[in-house]
């Protein structure tokens, strides 16, 4: 590689001819002349060394060091809209923050939170990603991540974490017709299909209560609670759900759960993000939260 530093105009126009996935289309976006923009993106590529786009018929590609500068790149976007944003506004804080959770935190606690974080920042706009899988920070498909183990990636930093009791919930109607001497083995189970046997909840009562059967499975976590709400069966869910303003009819049962490894919730973020103002102030009310509903 020539040179010690790119260009951000360069940049600038990298992304845009990646956006579009043609040299034309960007060149209209950035009212820029087509021979202009792809004189630029040659200098850059012999700067780096490689070329960042192969043509092909309906445009062009993103080679692979293109594929491997593009996230890098977006950040640079962010943090360019970021001090512009703090320039010119520096006491407003306003803008998108996008939050990934698993399912049951995303459905029980982050409305609340959304409703704290709303009546300080207003102009802050939360996107809720919820799913079973682990969003890539680096990449930036999000900004924060609340996730049930701690990263070993160094580039991501765990701001809080927060562990909670495992407990046992059914209806009020199925409580009733249940004893105290219940054990794990006597109820019917809602749970994941087998292909998540990985989480926590599958895989200590495949474990622990022989030949194992579900009364019913699903992938959607609002239809676990749903069935279980209808008193279809228990579900493990971290003590203090039954608390939330999302969650009613669910009731703890009395069974001792202390030989299982508490819920892990952590806040992580990637250490390009951790100081933007929205992003602090979005992990700030997380804490909150978690902190004023921790047992």
């Amino acid at each position: 590689m020539n040179g010690n530093e790119l260009n951000w105009q360069d940049i600038r126009l990298f992304l845009a001819v990646a956006e579009h996935g043609s040299f034309s289309g960007a060149a209209r976006e950035l009212k820029l002349g087509q021979p202009t923009l792809s004189r630029r993106m040659a200098e850059l590529e012999e700067q780096l060394g490689q070329k960042l786009f192969s043509r092909v018929s309906q445009g062009c590609e993103l080679t692979e060091l293109g594929a491997k500068l593009l996230p890098a790149a977006e950040q640079m976007a962010v943090w360019s809209t970021e001090a512009l944003t703090q320039a010119q506004s520096p006491d407003r804080i306003e803008g998108r923050v996008r939050v990934t959770a698993p399912p049951g935190v995303a459905f029980a606690m982050l409305p609340q939170a959304a409703v704290d974080l709303k009546k300080e920042y207003p102009d802050i706009r939360l996107e809720v990603l919820s799913g079973i899988g682990t969003m890539n920070l680096a990449r930036g498909e999000a900004d924060v991540s609340l996730r049930t183990q701690v990263p070993e990636d160094k580039d991501l930093i765990c701001l809080a974490s927060f562990f909670r009791p495992l407990k046992v919930f059914v209806s009020p109607t199925l409580a009733a017709s249940l004893d105290d001497t219940v054990s794990l083995q006597d109820l019917d189970w809602i749970c994941w299909p087998d292909n998540y046997d990985y989480l926590q909840g599958n895989y200590f009562l495949k474990r622990d209560i022989p030949n194992f059967k579900p009364a019913f499975t699903t992938d959607d976590y609002n239809v676990q609670l749903a069935a279980c709400c209808a008193g279809l069966g228990a579900l493990v869910l971290p003590e203090g759900f039954e608390k939330s303003t999302s969650v009613t009819g669910l009731v703890p049962l009395q069974i001792d759960m202390s030989q299982y490894a508490p819920a892990e919730l952590h806040i992580v973020v990637h250490k390009r993000q951790r100081y933007i103002q929205r992003v602090m102030k979005v992990t700030d009310a997380l804490k909150a939260y978690f902190q004023s509903t921790s047992p």
